[in-house]
């Protein structure tokens, strides 16, 4: 189990690096269609703003640490946080599929806006096709539900990993968070002494 707990650990200490690159290969090998004009420049901005949404999270682990803390579970002025470190990611996977079904959504409308050759394929038609006739709106739109498909995971990651990464530097184990360990209001339930840090440790 620690080899297990080990390996899970560092494999999301990794994921969101990995979640991060992505946009990379999956934009260049063509895995998600794109105009062809479009294919370099979202390479470059898709890749840049998911290292900068790791960055950031990494960047605000202690706060998000103060809310795993078992002390401070107790105080209404956390339960806030504590609601959005535990349920955060959720939200962001929920974004990223509606990015996912905006972006294809966009992407076809925008096909059928253009005249393209009869029998041309998907590939023919993104080659030739372009956003430049679409409003800015619709533009924006468009852009933005790419942008999302990796931000929003990425995001998740960088949250999950994180958290995992705060757990360990605390040193929480599993049992005190799923006990909820000095939380006031399961301890005056249960009748017991509440948790002390040493306690917490053990």
């Amino acid at each position: 189990m620690n080899k297990f707990a080990s390996f899970f650990r560092g494999y999301m200490g990794s994921a969101p690096v990995i979640a991060a690159a992505l946009p990379i290969p999956v934009t260049a090998g063509k895995v998600i269609p794109t105009y062809q004009e479009h294919t370099l420049f979202l390479t470059a901005y898709c890749s840049m703003f998911c290292f900068l949404i790791v960055a950031f999270v990494f960047y605000r682990r202690h706060r998000i640490g103060t809310y795993l803390r078992p002390e401070s579970w107790g105080k209404r002025s956390r339960i806030v946080g504590r609601f959005m470190v535990s349920w955060l990611p959720l939200v962001a996977i929920i974004l990223t599929a509606a990015s996912i079904v905006g972006y294809h959504s966009a992407l076809y409308a925008s096909l059928d806006a253009q005249v393209f050759p009869p029998n041309s394929t998907l590939a023919e038609m993104l080659a030739k096709g372009t956003t430049r006739n679409l409003s800015f709106a619709s533009q924006a739109c468009f852009f933005a539900s790419y942008l999302g498909i990796f931000g929003f995971s990425t995001f998740a990651f960088s949250l999950m990993a994180v958290r995992e990464y705060m757990q360990t530097e605390l040193g929480l184990s599993e049992v005190a968070l799923v006990d909820r360990a000095g939380d006031p209001a399961v301890e005056k339930v249960q009748g017991v002494k509440p948790a002390t840090n040493t306690d917490t440790a053990r």
